[in-house]
């Protein structure tokens, strides 16, 4: 069987683990032990966001690092994350990333159990010692998503629609609009979930009808949704997560990029080599690990340069964000 392995829903990863590579050849005792990776994910592995960079860089482990990857997706309740956790836990697995904050809890309560296993999740603290938790800095996305939006609306209307509202992304996203010009305005609704397309849509509608001609979504699932409402009705977006101009170029302004891919990578190699120190690490864009896509064309020079400069000044810490940062950072 190819060492390929592809990505599996949950229903079905217990038959495609009978079907896995043994890790041990009994003959030749001297082989090295396979570099053993898995990756588990809330959604689906194609939703051209957070869960699919994520997959990317496994499969970039798998190539450079030539190891040996699993995938999971749907693991969505916390029975699910204790049953895979502690299922690639016993089969040898080395690193084991849960691709969000929902793995906290299980992975900060399991982990001692399994000290031969690294655990790795995103954007909370880690407890024990074989766990990395790792932190992006929303607050930095919101403020330069909101600082090209603010510098672009002509309605002075813009359209937030975040999963939840009570993501890091939204107070200085506000404040960056406000501080473009006072006379504009944000109307901000939640999804109430990371994916439900329907949903975004039907406050997309409701946001173009109220005027808005920049529409801000910060999901996962349904971004593409929300900016094909915002070609559809000739107005603007912003991606989220990943760069999203491929939707529509007439119509993405830019996008704020966490380069999850690249993360991964780092992780596994910093992990193989010995060298993946503490157990909490932050990312910015100081470190190039979050970024601002490429700029429309339909962005003026000015704004480019404005955008720009100010980006310049907050990675070389001449100026700090305007706002109190609520996400948990680590050094």
């Amino acid at each position: 069987m190819l060492r390929k392995l592809l990505c599996l829903p949950i229903l079905v990863l217990f038959v495609g683990c009978s079907l896995l590579p043994q890790a041990e050849n009994p003959v030749n005792p001297s082989v090295e032990k396979p570099f053993k990776v898995a990756l588990l994910v809330e959604g689906k592995i194609y939703d051209q966001g957070w869960d699919n960079q994520a997959y990317m860089g496994l499969k970039e482990i798998e190539r450079k690092m030539r190891a040996q990857i699993l995938c999971v997706q749907y693991v969505n309740t916390e029975e699910k994350q204790i049953a895979q956790a502690e299922s690639l836990a016993k089969q040898g697995y080395e690193l084991i990333f849960g691709n969000g904050r929902s793995f906290e809890a299980v992975f900060n309560r399991l982990a001692p159990a399994y000290p031969n296993t690294r655990f790795v999740f995103f954007n909370g603290k880690a407890l024990a010692l074989n766990v990395l938790a790792v932190n992006f800095t929303p607050e930095s996305m919101g403020y330069f998503s909101g600082m090209v939006a603010g510098l672009m609306t002509k309605t002075k209307k813009i359209g937030l629609i975040p999963a939840y509202s009570s993501m890091k992304e939204i107070e200085p996203f506000i404040a960056a609009v406000k501080q473009q010009n006072r006379e504009n305005s944000v109307m901000m609704e939640e999804v109430g979930s990371w994916s439900d397309g329907a949903k975004a849509i039907q406050i997309a509608r409701r946001m173009i009808d109220k005027g808005a001609d920049i529409l801000v979504p910060m999901g996962d699932g349904f971004n593409i949704d929300v900016i094909m409402e915002a070609h559809r009705a000739k107005r603007f977006a912003i991606g989220y997560i990943s760069d999203q101009s491929f939707v529509s170029k007439e119509t993405v302004l830019t996008s704020t990029v966490q380069n999850v891919t690249s993360v991964y990578l780092k992780i596994a190699r910093q992990h193989k080599s010995g060298q993946l120190l503490g157990n909490c690490l932050t990312l910015d864009f100081a470190d190039g690990s979050q970024d601002l896509a490429a700029f429309g064309a339909m962005v003026p020079e000015a704004v480019r340069k404005k955008v720009r400069q100010k980006l310049y000044e907050y990675k070389t810490g001449v100026w700090n964000l305007p706002v109190q940062y609520h996400s948990l950072r680590c050094r």
